[in-house]
């Protein structure tokens, strides 16, 4: 049996109606849903040479195994997505329980956020150059596949070029907060 909507207080919307939730409200209910963290890397060209730039994801998932393919979302006005359109290649490390520190360097706003090699003891990608965390639970090199506007965000998809596994505990997100896996009982 179906139960009534209702709309974002709580209340039962009128029958027949759909309530679009608002965006408060949506948060609220997509902080229910689990993901893990990941910091994505780039490297772009500057006058004194090659640098790099790193931000947290949590929107990253993989697409298909043949070809190799994962996916994650940026905001559309990101200054990050614009260098990995420019550079064409992109990593991700998927961060362990102990990188939480490492999370706020890299969600604050690209003119605040610190120079991101000094952020953490990176390795350059033998596939991209670009910077990967060697103790991340896995970590993936790819170039950019597509991109897909898509609302307030960019689809970005990659074809996975290497990977590596390791055996850590995972940060993830819920409920608006870090935290790590709780182990099976």
């Amino acid at each position: 049996m179906n139960s009534p909507a209702r709309a974002p207080g709580g209340s039962a919307a009128p029958p027949g109606t759909s309530v679009l939730p608002d965006e408060a409200h949506l948060r609220q209910v997509f902080g229910q849903y689990v993901t893990g963290v990941c910091a994505v890397s780039t490297r772009f060209e500057t006058r004194t040479g090659t640098r790099h730039d790193a931000i947290a994801v949590n929107s990253f998932t993989s697409v298909s195994l043949d070809p190799p393919l994962v996916s994650m979302y940026l905001r559309n006005d990101s200054t990050f997505l614009r260098r990995v359109r420019t550079s064409g290649q992109w990593a991700v490390s998927f961060l362990g329980n102990r990188a939480r520190s490492l999370v706020g360097a890299l969600t604050a706003p690209a003119v605040r956020r610190p120079p991101v090699e000094e952020a953490a003891d990176w390795v350059v990608g033998p596939h991209t150059g670009c910077l990967l965390l060697p103790d991340a639970p896995g970590t993936l090199e790819c170039d950019l596949h597509l991109t897909q506007a898509l609302g307030d965000h960019v689809l970005v998809v990659g074809r996975v070029l290497g990977a590596v596994g390791r055996d850590h505990d995972p940060l993830v997100f819920h409920r608006g907060t870090f935290t790590g896996v709780a182990p099976a009982p």
